[in-house]
Order: structure tokens, then C-alpha cells, then sequence
């Protein structure tokens, strides 16, 4: 429990409350984080326009808006449906949006915005202005923002005078982590590689865990999160499937869990990931022979 000193300034015996008590004496606000610019889409619009601005732009859900504001978001999760589905439906984006919509508004503090994306399956909200959208936070903005708390004390930075280095420049195809790997590189690649999970293997390749945004999340509460390593914050239980299994049931896996991508594996070794954002550009480049009338 919080409690104010005489100062004004509230103080706390307990480690969870450090992130809220330093917001609320002034640091990181909604304002501070969020990114402005919006990409919306009218409620009116085919929701194949919608998948195509999924896609083209690499976003993972879409605010809808009509003449008044703010009325709903269409998300990977809502188009996965028209896979599993297998049926065609030229229908508008608010046939398939979701109508209730979690939001914050600008001044809130990022300590709760944190909190909420911990405790729901959704990987963003909202941020109004006097009932206006203004801006989104996301589950990795808010991990960019804290993402100097996971540096180990007394490191420096890498010299950016000798040139663009291999992983700045090479396309990968997998990207993953060791047990040993310090939690400051995986949040570094989450924070700038933009993904959502990181698979930890042993030396063979063989998956032993997952890092994703919410165990980074948790991790920011931790006085002793610079010296942490993969092992000791990654998901040990992870759904995967193998090579040869149904795209069908890795759509219905991911519409029906929090988490946005599966691995992929042959004979227990990692090969691969699909994510939502991988099935929905499947969609949108075979729905002429996937919906058929």
C-alpha cells in the first residue's frame, strides 16, 4: 500500500508500487509515449481494405471511426475469423470490428496503461482527448520507453562511428535468444525489431522457452531486472506446432489465446514462426480461391 510522506510525495514498502509512485510524481504520462498520427478506418469501408492496411502498414489492430469518433477496433483477431471461417463475406469493417474498446486518455499515467495491457489479451489501447482519438500505446511502446531500466549498471554505449553492422543490415529469418542470453539484449530486440516474442533454444535449436512483451512487462517491477538472464523470466510452456499441421488450426490457436504467433518446428527444432499478421497476408493474397461462394 502507497502512503504519502509529509512532502507530498508518496512512498511505498512494497517493489510493485516503484513504476505507479514514480509516475505519479511526475514522469511517464499516456502523452509522453504515445504515437500520434493515427491509422484509422471508417466503419463503412470493405474490411478487405482493412486487411490491406493490416498488412501493408504492419499494424496488429485498426481504431474505426465514423463522423462522431471512436467507435471500435477491427484487430488480427477479428479478420483470422474469415479464415477459420472459410467463408466469404464482402461485408464493412464494423460487421467484424469490436464494438468495446478499453481506452485511456492522454494525461493518464503509464504505470496503469502498463497494468492493463499485463491483465488483458489486447496489445494496445487508445489515447484520447477531451473524447477525441489523438494517439495509440502499445504493449512495445511502453517497453521502449522503460527499455534503459534493463541495462546493466555501469555499461556504455556501443560506438555508432564505425558503420551500420551485420544485424542492422541482414534480413533474418529467425530470430532467437540463448538461456544465457542478459534480458537487456531480448528487450533491445523486442524494443527494435518490432516483435512481440522472442524463442529461447539450446545450443541445437531445440526451443526451450519464449520471452514475450508481457514477461517484459512484469520484469519492469524488479529492482534487480538489469542482471536478469532469458531462463530466468521466459515462458517455459509454449504452444508450437510442426511443420506439417494444419494452417487452420494454428488460425483457431490464435484466435482463441493471447498470444500473436506460434513457432514452428521439425522434428522439436525450431524452423520458423507464423503469426497472425503472416495468415492474414495468406489471406489477402488467396481469398479468391479460399472463400469460394
Amino acid at each position: 500500500m502507497a502512503r504519502k510522506d509529509s512532502s507530498g510525495v508518496e512512498n511505498s514498502n512494497s517493489v510493485t508500487d516503484n513504476i505507479a509512485i514514480c509516475e505519479r510524481n511526475g514522469l511517464k504520462r499516456a502523452k509522453d509515449v504515445m504515437k500520434c498520427g493515427v491509422n484509422t478506418i471508417q466503419k463503412e469501408k470493405s474490411v478487405y481494405d482493412a486487411i490491406g492496411m493490416l498488412v501493408e502498414r504492419k499494424l496488429t489492430g485498426l481504431p474505426v471511426v465514423d463522423d462522431t469518433g471512436l467507435v471500435g477496433i477491427i484487430s488480427e483477431k477479428d479478420v483470422l475469423k474469415l479464415l477459420y471461417d472459410k467463408q466469404y463475406v464482402p461485408g464493412t469493417v464494423q460487421d467484424y470490428m469490436t464494438r468495446e474498446i478499453v481506452s485511456f486518455e492522454e494525461e493518464d499515467l503509464l504505470a496503469d496503461i502498463s497494468d492493463c495491457l499485463i491483465h488483458n489479451r489486447f496489445r494496445r489501447v487508445p489515447i484520447l482527448h477531451r473524447g477525441k482519438l489523438v494517439g495509440i500505446i502499445s504493449r512495445a511502446d511502453i517497453i521502449r520507453a522503460y527499455k534503459e531500466r534493463f541495462k546493466p549498471k555501469g555499461s556504455k554505449e556501443k560506438s555508432t562511428n564505425s558503420g551500420p553492422l551485420a544485424k542492422d543490415v541482414m534480413k533474418c529469418g529467425l530470430l532467437v535468444i540463448k538461456r544465457q542470453t542478459p534480458i537487456y539484449e531480448a528487450v533491445d530486440i523486442i524494443a527494435t525489431r518490432n516483435v512481440t516474442g522472442l524463442p529461447v533454444v539450446d545450443d541445437y535449436m531445440n526451443m526451450v522457452g519464449i520471452i514475450t512483451e508481457k514477461d517484459v512487462l512484469e520484469l519492469l517491477n524488479d529492482p534487480g531486472a538489469e542482471s536478469a538472464k532469458a531462463q530466468d523470466i521466459m515462458t517455459e510452456e509454449v504452444v508450437s506446432f510442426n511443420h506439417d499441421d494444419s494452417l487452420f488450426d494454428i488460425c483457431d490457436c490464435l484466435r482463441n489465446n493471447s498470444f500473436r504467433r506460434v513457432p514452428i518446428l521439425n522434428q522439436g527444432r525450431i524452423i520458423g514462426i507464423i503469426s497472425r499478421t503472416d495468415i492474414i497476408v495468406y489471406i489477402l493474397r488467396n481469398k479468391s480461391t479460399i472463400f469460394q461462394r
